[in-house]
């Protein structure tokens, strides 16, 4: 104790010394104040203060300007013509507050000031957010963007509050949202989304039909119908089970002014085509092919493709120059108009917009529209009781096809049009030749250039030409997605600082996707287990219907000095998800996308989940004069999703309740009295503690149920489908925060500094079952991460002159996790040193390790280097040179010149899984942003700069197109490979089937995932207007993804397919972020 008040005075004195003294300041009688008269309080000793506003441009004096206590305006004043206030305060005041329309407001501290309070053009960023939180966050209004979901202006605004990594290219697909790190490791990393109040299900644990795609929740809500967006970075033990990943709360636009006013908004683009890798050529490929198939045992002459002469039959057939992205790829177009109206009188307030968006794919056949309508009400009841009403129903369609490289090479033929598009023959014709010579408008068949006895591997691939034009229709290869929301919240004023608050809402989603496979230009496919499969037809329906219901007590009070507001409540969500999901195939032509029991290999599957939340919760928030500041929380969840015997928590009812506290506090140091400096105008330091948990584990994971099987291909029966586990609970993370906010300069800075130690128990992992049991699995609590990190926003007013304003921005977050602890069994010693302590995942051909003292996700695999230039190089030991060893088969196999120098980590004289070491880490060592905007007269000119340095990617399709193994076209620089005794490169010779696998998961394939990226520029001129009607016009136009700086030899650095911790940072081949250029108009009525 002795040592901790040893501390805080050091720090105090320290803080005092900096500002210059350790005295309070002189006080003045009052007299001749101008205050308003509910402000006259007579037996208070009040304290005179005088002062002028000015402009901070200009130094001419603000009249109007309003000036009053800082969180009691019960004391202010206005500004005269001169600029000039009296205003007098008790000593309970610490801080003033100065606003008035067109400036940025700020917050000064309560003493007599030494000279010109200056304020700020709104064209700034305003300093003042949150003042009175003890909370980390952060928040954004949103304007002028063209961002499809709300995603999209996450990672513009606020790139270091939350790591937000873009899907794909594709349209509406959204992204993978990180608060502060990682804190969970087998479960979903999506923060809670509240919109309106209402907690949102992101259904991340249902996948989309076809491949590359998600079912994006947050492309239901129009980005211009949000007024703000917040981002929690702790304080979130309110929201319970729900709130370890951090909470995101969107606010839709409501009316605000009586006035009717009426903004209509339209704007349109076009998006170049992505950044592909460069192919080979025919002739290239031609080379590369014949070589490839000297390990195999056939005669060459069995390949018409290597025939060279013109008079024969399939001449025409292989004798091409076709670059196949041509036929695939495409500048996409798209559109967006929106209309937005608000207004009321005495009894309401209303504010109802529309939109419809339409955006295109540079993929063919993959484009998006989006139709969306919002009513948003504030209904005046009675002089006590008035309530929000609010309605609003989106649906969504798109036009899909199958984006990257499917799971499994083998379960199913490529039908991805981008990936077909890259390893089709170039010698190949999307169109066939007549007997004569003459190239037709029919399209080609699938390619079988090579014989069926190395046809075993996806060598014959369909016409991507056909993929669209039989792929494309009714029932073929689309989605609809529908929501449909109204809320009711009712408050009641009961007097004496209590309100009453109710929430209630019912969501319904509805999702409907069409897949369809054709089978003309596609190749037959056998499928293991079934048999051929000529064609395919797929059909998913899911329907989600949730209500909500949150009620709560408010109570406000004022006591002096002492400032206190408490909340106790009660909040309850059910979710009902149900869906039906059927596949067949071979239906005799592509003009029958039905499903029916008279096709091949049917199957019909289905989900119908229940689940429910009830928690309760109280929460408090005390502050001393504005100075001092303490929030507590507690809250006490329950799930349908938790086991009757958990190990953690309460039980009560029957049921298990996870228990969730949290404090957090905060000093204005600014306030005090003896802080007089004029190089800080602000100063606020907060730290805090807080548990919250995570409940994202499958609905039924504390439970044992069975599920349909057939059997044979025909006869269904049932089967368990899981063991049940009534120990389940919630994962725990135990987060501390410390925070720093300062404003500098006479409001020209600002800093934010937060700093957080998370630890994370009882994580929610999945664990092997002995293989008797006809699982290979089941859910349960083991193990603990901890997550350590720092946030860094910076703001400086660069540029304030009378024409001139420029502001620049530079945010900059870096996180650090380690495994700490995992549960027994299903771990395993690294066999060179017994330093990991874990367990690997497999994911395309790649490893991932969790592993004890390790960041989440590592890539696991061969170290390498370089290739072997002669046979002479490859190491020996007594007489045998190292090879390869099959640990299943025992099967040796001699490395020789041309294939890759793998490095031997025990000397054992043989490559296997033993040699294997940690290669990579996905997870970077810095993020954010750096933004800027310059002002001349009615011209704003903004640029947001993204960047990421310190993570590594695992490029899975160059591993594909740069294998050698394969028939697939391979990239340019495969034609450094080597091919002759002696030759020095970097890439091993072809050899068809990597019998020496060289191919294999190694740091061959393992890259710098840094980048820096221009993610917008934007340029709007607010034309000057001076018509009853017309209130303003703005024009803009804007420019995204201008250019991006990296190493990668990928399309794009920044993707994510998948929700899953443990597979970032695998490059699927999805669709990359390309160039894209908006003009747009915004006209207020």
């Amino acid at each position: 104790m002795k040592k901790h008040f040893r501390l805080a005075t050091a720090f105090t004195f320290c803080l005092a010394c900096f500002a210059g003294t350790v005295t309070t300041f002189a006080e003045e009688p009052a007299d001749s104040v101008t205050v308003p008269a509910r402000q006259a309080v007579s037996n208070e000793n009040l304290t005179k203060l005088s002062g002028r506003v000015v402009d901070a441009i200009t130094q001419e004096p603000l009249p109007g300007v309003r000036v009053e206590g800082f969180g009691n305006n019960r004391y202010t004043s206005m500004t005269g013509q001169d600029g000039t206030f009296n205003l007098s305060i008790p000593k309970s005041i610490t801080s003033l507050y100065v606003s008035t329309p067109g400036y940025n407001s700020v917050i000064i501290p309560a003493r007599q000031p030494e000279k010109d309070i200056e304020i700020y053009d709104e064209v700034f960023t305003s300093f003042v957010k949150n003042e009175f939180d003890v909370t980390a966050k952060a928040s954004t209004n949103v304007d002028l963007t063209t961002a499809i979901t709300a995603e999209g202006e996450l990672q513009r605004k606020l790139g270091a509050d939350i790591r937000t990594i873009t899907r794909s290219g594709t349209p509406g697909m959204g992204a993978l949202m990180m608060i502060q790190g990682i804190n969970t490791l087998n479960t979903s990393t999506q923060p809670l989304v509240i919109l309106d109040g209402v907690f949102q299900d992101l259904q991340d644990g249902y996948e989309a039909v076809h491949e590359g795609f998600f079912n994006n929740i947050l492309a239901g809500i129009d980005v211009d119908d949000i007024d703000n967006i917040t981002i929690l970075k702790n304080g979130t033990a309110l929201y319970g089970a729900k709130g370890a990943n951090g909470v995101i709360l969107i606010n839709t636009k409501r009316g605000h002014s009586m006035a009717t006013r009426i903004d209509v908004k339209a704007y349109g683009g076009f998006t170049m085509e992505p950044t592909l890798p460069t192919m080979m050529n025919s002739a290239q490929y031609r080379t590369y092919a014949n070589e490839l198939m000297g390990g195999v045992t056939t005669t060459r002459t069995r390949f018409p493709f290597l025939w060279n002469d013109p008079t024969n039959y399939y001449y025409n057939m292989y004798h091409n120059e076709t670059n196949w992205s041509d036929y695939v790829y495409r500048e996409a177009w798209s559109q967006n108009y929106k209309v937005n109206v608000q207004g009321g009188d005495d009894a309401a307030m209303y504010n109802f917009s529309l939109g419809y968006s339409d955006a295109q794919s540079t993929i063919k056949s993959n484009d998006f529209n989006r139709l969306n309508i919002r009513f948003n009400t504030d209904i005046i009841l009675a002089d006590n009781v008035k309530t929000r009403f609010d309605i609003a129903f989106t649906r969504t369609a798109r036009d899909i096809r199958n984006d990257g490289i499917p799971y499994d090479l083998n379960a199913e033929p490529l039908s991805s049009p981008g990936f077909l598009s890259l390893i089709k023959a170039p010698f190949l014709s999307p169109y066939k030749f007549s007997n004569t010579g003459e190239l037709t408008t029919a399209y080609e068949g699938a390619d079988v250039f090579a014989n069926f006895d190395v046809n075993t591997r996806n060598n014959s691939y369909a016409n991507p030409l056909t993929v669209f034009e039989f792929g494309d229709g009714n029932n073929k290869n689309n989605q609809e997605y529908t929501v449909f929301d109204v809320t009711i919240a009712p408050e009641w004023s009961l007097g004496k600082g209590f309100t009453a608050y109710a929430l209630f809402n019912y969501t319904l989603h509805r999702t409907n996707e069409k897949y369809f496979r054709p089978m003309t230009g596609s190749p037959s496919f056998y499928i293991a287990g079934l048999g051929y499969s000529d064609n395919e037809v797929r059909s998913f329906f899911s329907k989600e219907s949730s209500v909500y219901g949150n009620i709560h007590l408010d109570w406000t009070k004022r006591l002096g000095d002492h400032n206190i507001y408490a909340t106790a409540g009660g909040r309850y969500s059910n979710f009902a998800y149900d869906s039906k999901y059927q596949s067949c195939h071979n239906t005799g032509n592509d003009k029958l996308p039905d499903i029916s029991s008279a096709y091949d290999f049917l199957d019909q599957e289905g989900i119908n989940d229940v689940w429910r939340n009830l928690a309760y919760y109280v929460n408090a928030d005390y502050n001393y004069r504005n100075k001092y500041f303490l929030e507590a929380t507690l809250s006490a969840e329950t799930s349908s999703r938790f086991g009757r015997e958990t190990e953690n928590g309460l039980h009560a009812a029957g049921v298990s309740w996870g228990i969730f506290p949290g404090v957090q506090a905060g000093w204005l140091i600014s306030a005090e009295p003896w802080f007089k400096t004029n190089a800080i105008n602000f100063l606020k330091l907060t730290a805090g503690f807080e548990q919250s948990g995570n409940d994202n584990v499958g609905n039924n994971a504390a439970f044992a149920y069975f599920g349909t099987v057939k059997f044979q291909g025909k006869t269904m029966g049932f089967e368990l489908k899981n063991i049940g586990n009534q120990s389940i609970q919630w994962e725990t993370t135990n987060r501390a925060n410390v925070g720093l906010e300062a404003v500098l300069f006479n409001n020209r800075l600002k800093v934010k500094t937060d700093l957080y130690h998370n630890v994370t128990n009882n994580l929610l992992t999945t664990k092997s079952l002995n293989s008797v049991s006809g699982l290979e699995n089941y859910w349960c609590n083991g193990g603990s991460l901890k997550n350590d990190g720092v946030d860094v926003n910076v703001m400086g007013r660069i540029i304030n002159a009378k024409n001139w304003k420029w502001e620049l921005g530079v945010s900059a977050a870096h996180y650090k996790n380690a495994i700490v602890s995992l549960p027994d069994g299903d771990t395993y010693a690294n066999g060179t040193d017994g330093s990991l302590y874990g367990y690997t995942t497999s994911v395309y051909d790649g490893t991932i390790m969790t592993a004890v003292g390790q960041p989440v996700g590592v890539f696991y695999g061969y170290k390498t280097d370089g290739v072997y230039s002669k046979a002479e190089d490859v190491p020996t030991q007594n007489g045998k040179a190292l090879s390869t060893l099959d640990t299943k088969t025992g099967k040796t196999t001699e490395f020789g010149a041309g294939d890759v120098r793998f490095i031997n980590q025990n000397t054992d004289n043989y490559i296997d899984e033993n040699d294997c070491a940690i290669i990579g880490d996905p997870n970077p060592d810095v993020f954010g942003n750096i933004t800027s905007n310059l002002s001349y007269r009615h011209f704003t000119l903004s640029a947001i700069v993204n960047y990421v340095y310190g993570n590594d990617i695992y490029n899975y399709q160059r591993s594909l197109l740069e294998s050698g193994s394969t028939f697939y076209n391979q990239t340019v620089a495969l034609c450094n490979r080597w091919q002759t005794e002696g030759d020095v490169t970097s890439f091993p010779k072809a050899s068809y089937g990597d019998p020496l696998g060289n191919n294999r998961f190694s740091d061959r394939w393992i890259e710098d995932g840094s980048f820096i990226r221009l993610r917008n520029v934007t340029l709007s001129y607010k034309v000057p207007v001076s018509l009853s009607w017309l209130q303003g016009l703005t024009v803009w136009c804007e420019a995204n993804n201008l250019f991006t700086v990296t190493n990668y030899l990928g399309s794009d650095p920044e993707f994510s397919f998948s929700n899953n911790v443990l597979f970032q940072g695998i490059d699927a081949g999805l669709l990359g972020q390309s160039r894209s250029f908006h003009l747009g108009v915004k006209i207020n009525l």
